[in-house]
C-alpha cells in the first residue's frame, strides 16, 4: 500500500473523526466508550498541536480527495512542568493495519516531537493485549516504565474483563 505521511487537511478531518470513533467502538486501545462528535473531536484533536496523517498517494498533489489511512496526534502529556514531554494518539484503519501505516506515523511522532523541543515521549494506557502496539513502540526504542494492574476494561460496563496497561517511555 502506497501512502504518504502528511500535516492534516481541514476535509480530512470526517475521515479522521469516522477512524477514531470505529476505534472506540472497537474498545480494545482506547479509554473512550463513545463514539465522538465532529465538536468534540475538533477540541481535543485540532487546537494548536499538530495532527499528521497517513493518506494514500497517488499523482495528485496534497489534496482533500486523499483517502486517511491513519493520522496521529502530537502534544504535551501535561501542563506546566510536564510539557516538555509528548504523549501521541495513533489511530490506523482496520483496512491500513499491517501495511506499515503504524511504523510510519511512529516514526514522523518521533520527528515533529524532537522539533518542537520535547525531551521525552510517554504513553499513559498502553493495552496489555495491544501486543502489535507494544512490539512497534518497543522497536523505536520505548520501555515499559509501569503497568497499571487492570487498569482497562474490555467488554461492556455490564460484562466487563480488566487487563492491564502499561505506561511507555522513549528518551529523545
Amino acid at each position: 500500500m502506497e501512502f504518504k505521511v502528511l500535516e492534516l487537511l481541514e476535509d480530512w478531518r470526517p475521515q479522521c473523526l469516522a477512524i477514531f470513533n470505529g476505534i472506540i467502538e472497537e474498545g480494545l486501545a482506547f479509554p473512550w466508550d463513545k463514539p465522538w462528535t465532529m465538536t468534540e473531536f475538533d477540541t481535543y484533536y485540532v487546537p494548536e498541536q499538530p495532527v499528521w496523517c497517513a493518506v494514500t498517494s497517488g499523482d495528485l498533489p496534497v489534496s482533500p480527495d486523499k483517502k486517511v489511512l491513519g493520522f496521529v496526534h502530537i502534544k504535551p502529556n501535561g501542563v506546566g512542568r510536564l510539557a516538555h514531554v509528548a504523549n501521541c494518539g495513533y489511530n490506523i484503519s482496520p483496512e491500513a493495519r499491517g501495511k506499515g501505516i503504524g511504523k510510519a506515523l511512529v516514526a514522523k511522532a518521533i520527528e515533529v516531537a524532537r522539533d518542537m523541543g520535547y525531551v521525552g515521549m510517554q504513553y499513559n494506557a498502553v493495552v496489555s493485549t495491544n501486543t502489535i502496539a507494544i512490539k512497534l513502540y518497543e522497536s523505536f526504542g520505548f520501555s515499559i516504565i509501569g503497568t497499571v494492574p487492570q487498569g482497562f476494561r474490555l467488554g461492556s460496563k455490564d460484562n466487563p474483563h480488566y487487563v492491564n496497561h502499561h505506561i511507555m517511555y522513549l528518551v529523545l
